[in-house]
């Protein structure tokens, strides 16, 4: 068990709202080592952060580990950011796809090849 490292998306959102309105699951670190778990916080968007999260300890304690990785649902797409209607599945229109590819970064022409072979 020592060796178990379990990941959670902390975005603080669920399907309908946002966590806190609806069932508040903070302080979640504080609920994972009432647990037992040995807790590790990192920035979920960042690939440096969860790498040093992810290494485990060589002196273990036996305890399973844990780290929440603190994301934004939708980021870097303005009208989705922390969006509770965006978090689940939703069928985007035509314009809404291009929109949020382009704050992405991808290149116009590639997205509308794209929305071409989907027709």
């Amino acid at each position: 068990v020592a060796r178990l490292l379990a990941v959670v998306d902390s975005n603080g959102l669920q399907s309908d709202d946002h966590h806190s309105r609806v069932c508040n699951l903070e302080p979640l670190a504080d609920r994972w080592r009432a647990f037992g778990w040995r807790v590790r916080e990192a920035d979920g968007h960042d690939p440096a952060a969860l790498g040093e999260a992810f290494e485990l300890p060589e002196a273990a304690t036996g305890a399973p580990t844990v780290v929440l990785a603190h994301t934004v649902k939708g980021r870097g797409v303005s009208f989705m950011e922390g969006s509770p209607p965006w978090h689940g599945s939703v069928r985007l229109s035509d314009e809404d796809l291009r929109r949020a590819l382009g704050e992405l970064g991808a290149p116009p022409a590639e997205v509308e090849r794209w929305l071409a072979r989907d027709r």
